[in-house]
């Protein structure tokens, strides 16, 4: 008699309910269980996770101002700066979500990321959606990496354990620190490495020695004084680039990037 043949799931659904950003319907699905399958060559071999909304398409959400539920107050959805490509990543998994390619997580899926490297919101705040859900995730996995927009939220402040504070600029940088968070500093091309922080060992600029399975200095974002902290020049695609050198340069003037009307190009 043979055995039966037990086939790694494409992905699974590891949350479907509301947003804890607005209470709006999301799901989360976590992807990626097969080994050597990883197409991103700066994270590695890590299963990633998606949170999206369940009842639109990412770049409609986006366009509509509605993907406050799957990414927080992050300045990034309102400026188009995200460095994730909206009609790549999260437009497929929406795509197959629809098409009920992933199945609910069932007890005993948890097994699926022992010892495994997990991206905690590789599209989408991971503040979005129950701490237990990272919680459970974390106590079988090996490591993760996780950002959050969310870090100045004290009801988040039990992320922190699990998410590095996303800053946009030095000043945010220094206040996450103040606040106990280490964070993941994003600068702009012309702004100097500043004391104490080292440069990404996944970035083009630290020469790409290490990807961030490798690294894991992103796993958990508690700051210890005196500790380093990671930092990495703006990335994305070129017009993407364009828009965060025009916002650098604004908040440079003191001008406030919220009034920004920006025309694509």
């Amino acid at each position: 008699m043979k055995l039966p043949v037990v086939k790694t799931p494409y992905g699974i659904i590891i949350y479907d309910g509301p947003s804890l950003f607005d209470g709006k319907p999301i799901v989360a699905i976590a992807t990626g269980f097969s080994k050597n399958n990883s197409k991103n060559p700066k994270t590695g071999e890590m299963i990633q996770t998606w949170i999206i909304r369940k009842d639109m398409m990412p770049f409609e959400a986006n366009q509509e101002g509605e993907d406050e539920s799957v990414c927080g107050d992050c300045r990034h959805r309102l400026l188009g700066t995200c460095y994730v490509t909206m009609h790549y990543g999260p437009h497929n998994i929406y795509r197959h979500y629809k098409r009920g390619v992933y199945a609910p997580a069932k007890p005993g899926m948890i097994s699926l990321f022992a010892g495994r490297h997990v991206r905690f919101g590789s599209y989408g705040d991971p503040c979005a959606i129950p701490l237990q859900i990272w919680d459970s995730i974390a106590d079988v996995a090996k490591g993760w990496t996780g950002y959050t927009h969310a870090w100045k939220q004290s009801r988040f402040s039990s992320w922190k354990k699990y998410c590095m504070a996303s800053s946009d600029n030095i000043g945010e940088a220094q206040h996450a620190m103040k606040r106990g968070w280490k964070p993941f500093y994003v600068r702009s091309e012309d702004e100097p490495l500043p004391d104490t922080f080292f440069e990404c060992p996944a970035s083009e600029a630290a020469g790409k020695r290490l990807t961030c399975d490798q690294c894991l200095v992103c796993k958990g974002g508690e700051y210890r004084k005196g500790q380093g902290v990671p930092s990495i020049q703006s990335h994305g695609t070129g017009y993407k680039i364009k828009r965060i050198r025009q916002v650098a340069e604004l908040e440079r003037k003191k001008k406030a990037w919220r009034r920004l009307d920006w025309v694509a190009g």
